[in-house]
């Protein structure tokens, strides 16, 4: 650290001083130095008996002073010492000797130098940067605030304008805090940045939203049971409904919707992990990506970048889910139209709908499916000495496995042009797994705990589904084949469920 001298402004380090030759300041005519204030902190100090005791008090006194450090209504705060502040006692006793002696090399070089006012002596000290900066992520975290981008209120037709953003300057509140240990300040205000949105009211003017370009709508629980997954859908829609999205833009989902923590608003609730059903930050995320996925497949948007889930999904058609993960797994398309399309997303009452809707709806689409493989799933019991003897319980219902072949035949009613897309997608078979009770007898009133309560999964052997200009809603033409109709998984030999 370095020595502080106030004189016109001028700032004298320490270790320059040491190592100027002491013969420039005796030899001449230099007259010697006249008594002057020596301060720390600026409060005056009394020339110490024991100038190693006292600079033990004033680094003890310095290092357990408060200090907070603000931004907004936010703040953290902490002593020094636990902030990852400490004083090098040794150099501040000899700062101390040499500020009272006037016959020290720092006394004479003020004279020589023609430094006048006080002796302005600070604590030499050092940052362990980690400690502070852990301060500061816990700051960032109540402080941040992501950028909204303007977008259109789909109820009222409204053009809702651009928010900027709020970001946490780690870097910058480091150096602010340094400074202060030079002042003694015990606020410090924290150094913020300004995230701009992406997308502003400017841009989106002439964003029409006459028309439904493609729709499409799954179903989930709604009961208070499956309440945490139905806030995760819902924080993923807010993100999303009203988004606008120019001519040539790509939507990356992950971008827009964010990290799937609970710091960006998501819950814990159930996720499809390697094939099984477990607990994750975000779950239900995946029915927002895979409806808005079949929106935009009807609506003839070019897809870049979609992959299946490991197993198929109760709440849609298999072939049109869309999995994601932050931040690895992702959904993105592009708008390839020549005007502005928007987003719609609403979850309402057990319904996920999604829409995007522009100027004018040309395009005939149909999405044409065919079970091609289909793989037998197998079954493992799990002893479990909770469960009375003989007791059976259904953990995990199993699922047959599905290579798919399907295609996208994109009609623009303009042109008479005609386009078509062939796509394959594998499903791994899902293993069916019980509980068995290997504990005592059963009491003859127990009631065995429920388990898996989800239905054999069927899917059609062939399938197609149009939308467009004529057609109100969607139209659905299916074949069952051997894979849609109910007991082809007992019929084909896979181990049984009731």
């Amino acid at each position: 650290m370095r020595l502080r001298a106030l004189a016109g402004g001028t700032l004298i380090a320490l270790s320059a001083l040491a190592s100027m030759p002491w013969e420039a300041w005796a030899a001449g005519d230099a007259k010697p130095p006249r008594q002057a204030a020596v301060t720390y902190l600026g409060r005056t100090l009394t020339r110490p008996a024991d100038p190693a005791a006292e600079a033990h008090a004033l680094a003890e006194r310095f290092l357990d002073e408060s200090v907070r450090i603000v931004t907004g209504n936010e703040f953290v705060e902490g002593s020094r010492r636990a902030l990852g502040v400490t004083v090098d006692e040794a150099r501040l006793t000899e700062w101390l000797r040499m500020a009272f002696d006037p016959a020290s090399p720092m006394r004479r070089a003020r004279v020589r130098l023609g430094v006048r006012g006080d002796v302005a002596l600070v604590p030499p000290t050092s940052l362990d940067p980690s400690a502070l900066a852990h301060r500061l992520v816990e700051l960032a975290d109540r402080t941040n605030r992501r950028p909204r981008d303007a977008r259109m209120n789909l109820e009222s037709g409204a053009l809702e304008p651009e928010l900027s953003g709020i970001r946490l300057d780690v870097d910058g509140t480091l150096d602010a805090f340094r400074a202060s240990l030079e002042t003694g300040a015990t606020t410090i205000d924290a150094k913020v940045r300004e995230v701009p949105a992406s997308r502003t009211a400017a841009m989106l003017q002439g964003a029409s939203l006459a028309a439904v370009l493609g729709e499409f709508e799954t179903r989930y629980n709604p009961a208070q049971t499956a309440a945490d997954r139905t806030h995760n859908l819902r924080v993923a829609a807010s993100r999303i409904d009203g988004y606008v999205l120019m001519p040539g833009e790509t939507f990356d989902f992950n971008a827009i919707v964010g990290e799937r923590s609970e710091a960006n608003g998501f819950r814990a609730a159930p996720v499809i992990e390697a094939g099984e059903i477990d607990l994750g930050v975000g779950g239900g995320t995946c029915q927002i990506s895979g409806t808005l996925h079949a929106a935009v497949f009807f609506a003839g948007l070019s897809i870049l970048e979609r992959q299946p889930h490991s197993r198929p999904s109760s709440y849609i058609k298999l072939g049109l889910d869309a999995m994601v993960s932050y931040p690895d797994k992702n959904f993105r398309f592009r708008n390839d139209l020549g005007v502005p399309v928007v987003l719609r997303v609403r979850v309402r009452d057990g319904v996920v709908h999604t829409e995007v809707r522009g100027a004018e709806r040309s395009r005939m689409v149909s999405f044409v499916r065919r079970v091609d493989v289909v793989t037998p799933y197998a079954e493992r019991l799990d002893d479990d000495p909770t469960l009375p003897a003989g007791v059976r319980v259904l953990v995990q219902r199993g699922m047959a496995g599905f290579q798919v072949t399907r295609f996208r035949v994109v009609r623009d009613l303009r042109s008479m042009a005609a386009t078509r897309e062939r796509m394959r997608d594998t499903y791994p078979p899902t293993t069916q797994i019980w509980r068995v009770g290997t504990g005592a007898s059963p009491a003859p009133d127990y009631v065995a705990p429920d388990g898996d309560n989800h239905p054999e999964y069927r899917a059609d052997e062939l399938l197609e589904i149009t939308q467009g200009p004529g057609i109100e809603g969607t139209q659905e033409l299916a074949t069952p084949g051997r894979t849609g109709v109910m007991g082809w998984t007992r019929t084909a030999g896979m181990p049984y469920a009731p």
